[in-house]
């Protein structure tokens, strides 16, 4: 009985420290990827990137933003469902950091949006 405790009790640690390894580990390979946006390009279609830049233009739909933000290029970006906030946050001229993942549309890349932040 004590030999089958011991050994319960060995594979249980085993077992948390496995998962917390594997959750470090995935995290770390979700973690967006600082970029510059002329930095981007074919090899970063599916990839979560980190970009900054100059609200360019904004389109606000009620289901649908579509902004573009400059720095050393241009992007188009894409929010679907915005809120108010994130309304709100796409100024002309504001600085924003966009966090989202790079596809292709109609040819061009672009970024489908999963956060956007107001930088001063």
């Amino acid at each position: 009985m004590l030999l089958r405790e011991y050994w319960l009790n060995r594979i249980s640690i085993f077992c948390a420290v496995l998962g917390v390894l594997l959750i470090g580990a995935y995290s770390m390979l979700e973690s967006p990827k600082n970029i510059s946006i002329a930095e981007i390009s074919e090899q970063n279609i599916g990839e979560k990137v980190r970009v900054r830049g100059i609200v360019s233009f904004a389109k606000l739909k009620e289901n649908v933003a579509i902004f573009g933000i400059e720095s050393n290029a241009k992007i188009k970006c894409v929010i679907f469902n915005p809120g108010i906030d994130e309304k709100i946050i796409l100024q002309k001229g504001n600085i924003v950091e966009v966090i989202g993942k790079v596809q292709r549309y109609k040819g061009s890349l672009e970024i489908v949006v999963e956060k956007v932040e107001l930088l001063d």
